[in-house]
């Protein structure tokens, strides 16, 4: 608990070098959104928000992009979100090395069988 008021903090106060906190980040879903976006060095995580009545079941897909718009990351995971409600998730090791003017891309996938 004590790390996340300490980064909460420092997000607040913008005192990292190289640290992003972002409030919201929408998807290709308008009813799904990403929030408290969180990158440090080769690391990005947040949660995925559902706002609709329905659950999520599939694939959240980003894509890293540097400032000139070149995609220098990609990852992906599976996630089941309850309708209205949120999910953490986090992506290690993803090349992120300038968090302060990367840009990144959250899309989804919803499973077909979970329809």
């Amino acid at each position: 608990m004590k790390r996340i008021i300490c980064r909460l903090i420092l997000c607040a106060l913008g005192l990292v070098p190289g640290l992003l906190c972002a409030q919201t980040v929408d998807t290709n879903n308008p009813e799904i959104v990403v929030k408290s976006v969180y990158c440090v060095a080769f690391d990005l995580s947040g949660v995925l928000v559902n706002r609709s009545g329905q659950e999520f079941h599939g694939t959240l897909n980003v894509a890293v992009r540097d400032e000139e718009g070149d995609i220098v990351g990609r990852n992906k995971i599976k996630l089941r979100v309850g309708p209205e409600n949120g999910k953490r998730f986090a992506f290690y090791y993803i090349n992120t090395m300038n968090c302060r003017r990367h840009t990144f891309e959250f899309k989804l996938d919803p499973d077909l069988a979970s329809k």
